[in-house]
């Protein structure tokens, strides 16, 4: 089926390539995002040890919220490394940067506003991007894939972790905010991306790796 190159809306809601894309998580319900039974159903400790993160690597945290993960990269790339975390709104930035002055963590986090077309990350820049429960809500994928790829360095890695919409005993989400393998392959490929690695261990969600083509 051929699908429109760029999002559209339809009946006030924005598409692209035929999927809803689901809403930003607003601050206040950042509650919701550091809630005690996430580490549960997510593991967020097995998904960051599957992606080999050394010390001194330089990552990118898109859409980091409150620093769930954010202040998990931190730990992982230590003092000489660095992480980026990005974020549409500057109330999740704020308190993101206090959670890690708090744990001390503050001094190789970047905090970095984006937008909803870019994610201000500088070019060539980080070894692995990550989004975590994210890309599903980018209201403009190519503009941000493109964004993206061109601040992976050459063998740089772009990993996507996504609710499996193919899981049919999902509990308390909705629709748009999961995703298809097949439709996330669709997506990125079409913005120069390739799969290259597909993870399922995780109780509910998909691990998808890219490289930019």
């Amino acid at each position: 089926m051929y699908w429109p190159s760029q999002p559209y809306q339809f009946y006030g809601r924005n598409y692209y390539m035929g999927r809803l894309i689901g809403e930003v998580v607003p601050f206040h319900n950042a509650h919701d995002i550091m809630r005690s039974g996430r580490d549960m159903q997510e593991y967020p400790d097995y998904m960051l040890a599957s992606l080999n993160i050394q010390p001194g690597m330089v990552v990118a945290d898109i859409g980091a919220g409150v620093g769930f993960t954010s202040l998990r990269l931190a730990r992982l790339v230590g003092p000489y490394g660095r992480v980026f975390s990005t974020e549409l709104q500057p109330q999740m930035l704020n308190q993101l940067m206090l959670n890690a002055y708090t744990l001390g963590l503050a001094q190789n986090i970047v905090p970095t506003y984006a937008s909803h077309f870019d994610a201000n990350l500088p070019p060539n820049s980080c070894d692995l991007i990550l989004m975590v429960d994210t890309y599903h809500e980018c209201i403009n994928p190519p503009a941000i894939l493109s964004g993206l790829r061109h601040a992976l360095k050459k063998n740089g890695r772009l990993v996507l972790v996504e609710y499996r919409s193919e899981d049919s005993r999902m509990p308390n989400m909705y629709n748009d905010h999961r995703m298809s393998i097949a439709q996330a392959k669709l997506e990125l490929e079409s913005n120069g991306f390739l799969l290259t690695q597909v993870h399922e261990f995780l109780p509910w969600q998909h691990i998808l790796i890219y490289n930019k083509l």
